[in-house]
């Protein structure tokens, strides 16, 4: 294994200028950044970002960072934690479309922090943002996409979100290689996060823990904090903990020329990607044949492996198991036409009589051969008619992204509700225009 593994990342992270960044890798940047800011806005509120922030409340620091969407603030590493669950509260966050990771959350929420505590360009923090969102889609991807072998039962975010966080945080510090080198290895001291927690609310705790134990590793690090210099590569390090073969190649090959920010894709729907073309393809249908819920008999899912390992979940009983429900989701399609995040909510939606009793006529079978974004759904209705729809591609999908135009739909969804008409498309213009903000702390004030 590259004995200066480690080494070399934190030196790609610290030498690298904004203006080597290409315009589609920093175009790609500014679309994550501007998707996640508006998911930190819609879960601002969600009863799991409540009840997070009334249990730390009593040991909250000096409040000098916004906490995004609640019109108050906290210290830098709570504001961190705190705006990153909120950001993946819904499961409506972006996803590397090979790594099934989700990176902007644990990053955005570590460079938005730092960005309140000093002045910082937004050419600046988005660099920063870019940079650590790069790593960290390398570092799960080198895990976990073949020819690695990793394990599914690891959250993928969980276990490499902290590390794209301190990249980017210890590059806003101003931090050297060696530096930053230190703040990996103590981020990646700290990884966790495992999939039987899936349908709690641990699950968007995994990623927010990353934010601020990225953040935390960086101001260790600039204190002068020690970590092995070899955390990746070392002997029982890292990538021997996470993977049982590691692609190197896919961690530290082509850097700055190959980016894999630019597979980042974004979801229409605020549920488990996996589940996106099952929901496609159940839409299709309804369109297309003017279809009601009471002219099916059955419905027969053929499924991806990760559809199938992480969401074969029939009845689910709280809005957060529905999350990884394909059942729960498919009833929403077939009798709402819809998939919304109101339609998870655990009174109005996954305790509906019509869609759970919906539910038991859906069965779902694995065909290994499907990719995570595509699906077969096929429908027996009372007339005897059989009807099938596949989903090659899902919507949002990297090879159906969703447009600028979308984006901005999704969050005003998002941010309206919290900031109103005018505030929000005043963020949504500073979002777009970050690169040019003399203070990118401009942003953030808007987002409060």
């Amino acid at each position: 294994m590259h004995t200066e593994l480690t080494h070399h990342l934190a030196s790609f992270a610290t030498t690298m200028t904004a203006a080597d960044l290409p315009e589609a890798v920093q175009r790609e940047a500014k679309r994550s950044l501007f998707n996640i800011v508006g998911c930190m806005l819609g879960g601002a509120h969600h009863y799991g970002v409540n009840t997070a922030l009334a249990a730390m409340r009593p040991f909250l620091g000096e409040a000098n960072t916004t906490l995004i969407g609640r019109g108050e603030k906290a210290d830098a590493l709570h504001a961190a934690l705190i705006n990153c669950l909120a950001s993946s509260i819904y499961s409506f966050d972006d996803t590397h479309e090979q790594a099934v990771v989700h990176p902007s959350g644990p990053v955005a929420a570590a460079v938005l922090a730092l960005a309140e505590t000093r002045i910082v360009s937004g050419a600046d923090m988005l660099a920063a943002f870019a940079l650590g969102v790069e790593l960290e889609c390398r570092l799960c991807k080198a895990l976990t996409v073949p020819p690695a072998q990793g394990s599914i039962a690891w959250s993928g975010t969980g276990i490499t979100g902290g590390f794209g966080a301190a990249t980017a945080a210890a590059r806003l510090l101003g931090l050297d290689a060696a530096a930053t080198r230190t703040a990996m290895g103590i981020a990646l001291s700290q990884a966790a996060g495992f999939r039987a927690m899936h349908g709690s609310l641990c699950t968007p705790m995994m990623p927010a823990q990353a934010a601020q134990t990225g953040l935390r590793a960086a101001l260790l690090a600039r204190q002068g904090f020690t970590a092995s210099p070899v955390a990746l590569e070392g002997r029982y390090g890292f990538l021997s903990v996470f993977s049982e073969q590691p692609d190197l190649d896919a961690l530290a090959g082509e850097l700055g020329t190959r980016f894999e920010i630019l597979r980042n894709t974004y979801k229409p729907y605020p549920c488990g990607i996996v589940i996106h073309p099952i929901i496609d393809a159940c839409l299709d249908l309804r369109r297309a044949h003017t279809l009601t819920a009471d002219q099916i008999v059955s419905v027969a899912i053929t499924a991806s492996p990760g559809a199938m390992a992480l969401c074969n979940n029939r009845h689910p009983t709280d809005e957060l198991q529905a999350h990884v429900s394909l059942h729960h989701w498919t009833a929403v399609a077939f009798i709402r036409g819809t998939a919304r995040i109101a339609d998870m909510d655990a009174e109005t939606a996954v305790q509906d009589p019509a869609l759970i009793a919906f539910q038991d006529r859906v069965e779902a079978t694995l065909d290994p051969s499907l990719a995570s974004d595509a699906a077969v759904v096929s429908l027996t209705l009372a007339d005897g008619r059989r009807l099938t729809a596949r989903t090659d591609h899902a919507i949002g999908s990297a090879a159906r992204p969703m447009t600028d135009a979308e984006l901005e739909g999704k969050f005003v969804g998002m941010a309206i509700p919290v900031l109103g008409p005018e505030r929000t498309r005043a963020l949504m213009t500073q979002c777009w225009a970050v690169a040019s903000l003399a203070d990118a702390a401009e942003l953030i004030r808007l987002a409060a």
